[in-house]
């Protein structure tokens, strides 16, 4: 371009307009660039490591197969069954990104995500240009304010969790829209109620998309924006202004959640009762964080190329293993925000007390918790928002040039670089008491590409501070909005920062897996399949080598790798088995019981990855017996497996039940149904079951034989017919000889209604989170149809916040044609 006709960034020049779209092809390329040496080195689909394989791939697929197929309510694959919106809100159902994956044939999912992942890199730089250019004069240094937030080392750090990228690429215009309503009212003297235009229906419609997008995403997004109003706003109007500025955003972002209240309700009803919500911070971990290494681990977030989800480095404790703690700005680091502050060291300014507000907050348990809704694991998944400030300081002192406030600021940042080298090399004293060297670090081979990056950037940065002209000779000075030739050198020189610091993080993460486990995992997981017999409904199991590895073949299971279950889950599992979920089920290989109840039939063992084959040992399950190879697995069949929709001879009440250890009973299980003391007090003299106490079962001996023979009683009584889809399920008996409950190994959530020959039916809640209907004698016809709590109350939410915004539209279109 020639730089005689560029303008102030934040104009609407004609060429102004194709800036944002140069930025946003630019950074999609820029990202390709970054993970193609291990395209070239590996091969496609893109391999990285954890949750990348193992949730956001399955997740994928098994939500691209359910939209195509129009599977948008329950699904049978997910764990002991999901609903779609409930289970997926949180990792991809309100993604745009995702949607256009459905678009293209499910074959194509694997070969897409990096592609996708770079879409999004490319959404964060273009939304971000876009809140940039406003505060700085030329189009280059709002450029280099987007490239370093779009390759934050959050965002590098992250990729893992292919989810979070959604949130971090739309905040720039969230906050721009607020920042546009608030200057309908920002420091004027006299204020008055009236319509705000379009700046309240474009907040409106950000709160809606960002909402919908990631939900916990969100809910730290209100928080920093009442920090942000208070900080920006609040302290420098008067009182009533305050108060009306408020009024607008709040009545603007409660329309918006308004408009997403149909997705929103069935993601939360999906979600309430999960037991991470009820895991608050408490006590001194309010106060402090359980190690002094934690605050050292924040300030080399700051300084170093990031470390890794779960391969931490330098100062790493367990604490920050999921916490995704990364802060690190390409090629500047904290050197920006140190010009910045020395700059404006005797002014008052927004950005600088903003900043100083989020790093008390990042170094106090209790604040830093506030984001993730008080929960006592640690997360520093917020700190994409300070860092869209810290890029936005970066390109303000970028802007002045060889600036004395830089040059500091640089030294500043290298030394402390040079400090964590420092602690490296360190000696200290290992297991047997020896002063050894090197030996400060966990996955060292990581620490050390992250070092040889950062080395190298630091490096850049020092030659363009100190080194780089203010201007070339033969070039006349420029002032004001003009691009000089150094402009465009550091342009180019951050683009190639920003390529560079996130291949390290790619290359850390794709690097973990060798290239026989890459291998495997396409072959095994991808390109084929384990098929068992399905004619009755069962589910299957993988060993923990293959996590959801099942979900992507269509076989429902018990074992499932899934943060956001229905709640009904982690009560069967708590209440029944003794187990405690968080975030996977999996059930001990000793309880056959469990599985039987669950109509659990194969177990696949992944006979070239599992160096455990318990099974293949003879010390898997009891009544598990080998019965087929395919696609590398060993199939092992259960024999007590019992059909869908079975009935017991006895039952117990919960308050018994929890009078015995449920890990001693497992067997009991094939012959008690657990009801809640209520149930049995409703239904224990209208049907023909035996009411057993703890004492009973615990003064009886119940071996493993005659726990077989009540599983073939159970299986004898099974439903002769179910028949499932994602409405629900229909289902046929047994003829049954007198009147009884009929237990269905299905989460009991809200939205089940059950019919029984056409009459409505209670649905009770057996072994504490399942579901058991209460039947007559004889031969009946059960229809359970499902409609996810929430639907029509948020449909009908969504439908006045829409008709509000409509109207509001309509109006000040209006008045702005009057005028």
């Amino acid at each position: 371009m020639n730089s005689n006709n560029l303008e102030y960034a934040g104009s609407n020049n004609k060429k102004g307009r194709y800036v944002t779209l140069i930025v946003f092809l630019s950074s999609f390329l820029f990202y390709i660039l970054a993970v193609l040496p291990i395209f070239i080195r590996r091969g496609l689909p893109f391999f990285y490591y954890g949750d990348y394989n193992v949730q956001q791939i399955p997740f994928y697929i098994v939500a691209h197969r359910a939209v195509r197929s129009g599977s948008l309510f329950w699904n049978w694959n997910i764990d002991l069954g999901g609903t779609m919106l409930g289970d997926f809100a949180f990792y991809l159902m309100g993604s745009p990104f995702f949607w256009i994956s459905t678009l293209f044939p499910e074959a194509a999912i694997p070969y897409m995500m990096p592609f996708l992942m770079a879409l999004k890199y490319a959404t964060a730089a273009a939304c971000a240009y876009v809140y940039i250019r406003r505060y700085v004069h030329k189009y280059t240094y709002a450029m280099i304010g987007a490239y370093l937030y779009a390759f934050s080392g959050f965002n590098a750090c992250n990729i893992v969790f292919n989810h979070f990228t959604e949130a971090v690429a739309f905040f720039p215009l969230f906050l721009l829209t607020f920042e546009e309503l608030m200057k309908v009212d920002d420091g004027k003297e006299e204020v008055s109620i009236k319509f705000s235009g379009l700046p309240f229906v474009r907040f409106a419609l950000m709160t809606a998309l960002m909402s919908v997008i990631n939900y916990y995403f969100f809910f730290g997004q209100v928080v920093f924006m009442v920090i942000y109003f208070v900080i920006r706003y609040a302290l420098s109007n008067k009182i009533k202004t305050t108060l009306v500025m408020m009024l607008r955003a709040v009545l603007a972002g409660i329309s918006g959640i308004l408009v997403s209240a149909f997705f929103l309700l069935q993601a939360f009803a999906g979600l309430k009762g999960n037991t991470r919500l009820n895991n608050f911070v408490l006590g001194y971990d309010m106060f402090v964080y359980p190690s002094e290494k934690m605050l050292w681990d924040i300030v080399k977030s700051l300084a170093m190329l990031p470390d890794i989800i779960g391969k931490g480095t330098l100062f790493y404790t367990g604490t920050v293993k999921n916490a995704s703690l990364a802060a690190y700005i390409p090629l500047f680091g904290i050197s920006g925000v140190i010009a910045f502050f020395l700059i404006y060291k005797k002014k008052k300014n927004w950005e600088k007390s903003l900043l100083i507000a989020c790093a008390i907050i990042a170094v106090i348990p209790l604040f830093n918790a506030a984001f993730s809704m008080f929960n006592s694991a640690y997360y520093a998944r917020w700190f994409y928002m300070p860092i869209l400030i810290m890029c936005l300081m970066t390109a303000q002192v970028a802007e002045r040039g060889k600036s004395p406030q830089l040059k500091k600021g640089a030294v500043v940042s290298v030394i402390l670089f040079l400090f964590f080298v420092l602690v490296y090399y360190l000696p200290s004293r290992n297991d047997d008491g020896e002063i050894v060297f090197f030996n400060m670090t966990e996955n060292t081979e990581i620490f050390l590409r992250d070092v040889m990056g950062t080395a190298i950037l630091c490096f850049v940065l020092l030659v363009i501070v100190f080194a780089l002209p203010k201007r070339f000779k033969k070039e006349k000075e420029l002032t004001g909005r003009r691009v000089s030739w150094r402009d465009r050198i550091v342009l180019v020189v951050v683009m190639l920062s920003c390529i560079l610091s996130t291949y390290i993080p790619l290359q850390n993460g794709s690097s973990i897996i060798s290239e026989r486990g890459k291998k495997m995992w396409q072959q095994q997981m991808i390109f084929n399949k384990v098929t068992v017999d399905m004619s009755d409904f069962c589910r299957g199991e993988v060993d923990s080598t293959s996590t959801n590895y099942d979900m992507v073949w269509g076989i429902p299971s018990i074992h499932c790798f899934l943060s956001t279950v229905p709640s009904e889950i982690f009560d069967f599992l708590y209440g029944t088995a003794g187990i405690k979920r968080t975030v996977e089920t999996t059930i001990p290989v000793n309880r056959c019981g469990a599985r039987a109840i669950l109509s659990a039939r194969y177990y696949m063992e992944n006979a070239e990855i599992s160096k455990n084959r318990v099974f293949y040992n003879d010390e898997g399950t009891e009544g598990y017996h080998f019965a087929d190879l395919m696609n590398g697995f060993d199939i092992f069949e259960n024999e007590n497996f019992i059909p869908m929709g079975f009935t017991y001879e006895n039952y117990i009440t919960e308050s018994e039940w929890e009078d015995l250890n449920p890990a001693d009973h497992d067997y009991d299980l094939s012959r008690v149904l657990i009801i809640s003391d209520d149930d049995a007090l409703k239904y224990g003299d209208k049907i023909g079951m035996k009411e057993l106490t703890a004492e009973d079962i615990a003064n009886d001996e119940f071996s493993y034989s005659d726990f077989a023979n009540e599983c073939k009683k159970r299986a004898q009584t099974s439903c002769t017919d179910f028949v499932y889809d994602t409405h629900g399920f229909t289902a046929k008996t047994s003829a049954l000889s007198e009147d009884t409950l009929v237990f269905f190994s299905v989460p009991c959530t809200e939205g089940f209604v059950c019919t029984v020959d056409g009459k409505d039916t209670e649905l009770i809640k057996a072994d504490y989170g399942l579901m058991a209907i209460p039947v007559t004698a004889g031969v009946h016809e059960i229809n359970v149809t499902y409609i996810p709590e929430g639907f029509k109350l948020g449909l009908i939410l969504s439908i006045v916040g829409i008709a509000f915004l409509g109207t509001y539209l309509v109006v000040i279109l209006k008045n702005v044609k009057k005028k």
